[in-house]
């Protein structure tokens, strides 16, 4: 294992619609926005991450950050839910009362597919989605 510099994954979520997903993040599931920067179509190509020039701005979760990519002409959407495609297909966020905080987002127009579903008589977990229909798990008691 590599010596790591945070003990935290980030990780970066391609969106559609900018402005819509900045403001699901912020406004409804309460990460902040920290900073923004740019990667330009040489670099991209080079890095081998992409052949168009993008912007990423960082959302603050925790000690983690959630990194909303946005190209100048979107990429067409992938296939929904967790059995839709092969690779990362949802990211968790561990929270400290799940009813609570499943109440305060749904409040604010969170789309959650179900209740909250026990998986241990500790644990909780639930899923929402995001303007684009990318899930996020929460797990708490």
């Amino acid at each position: 294992m590599a010596d790591l510099q945070r003990p935290v994954l980030d990780v970066g979520l391609v969106v559609r619609d900018f402005d819509r997903a900045l403001a699901f993040y912020r406004d409804k599931l309460g990460l902040a926005p920290t900073r923004r920067l740019s990667m330009d179509a040489e670099t991209a190509r080079r890095a081998g991450i992409g052949s168009a020039a993008f912007e990423i701005q960082y959302m603050q979760a925790g000690e983690a950050n959630l990194k909303l990519v946005r190209f100048q002409i979107p990429p067409p959407p992938g296939p929904a839910g967790t059995d839709g495609a092969a690779g990362y297909r949802y990211v968790t966020l561990w929270v400290k009362d799940l009813g609570k905080t499943h109440a305060e987002w749904r409040a604010k127009g969170a789309e959650f597919p179900s209740a909250p579903i026990r998986r241990t008589p500790e644990l909780q977990m639930v899923f929402l989605k995001d303007p684009d229909g990318n899930l996020i798990e929460l797990l708490g008691p």
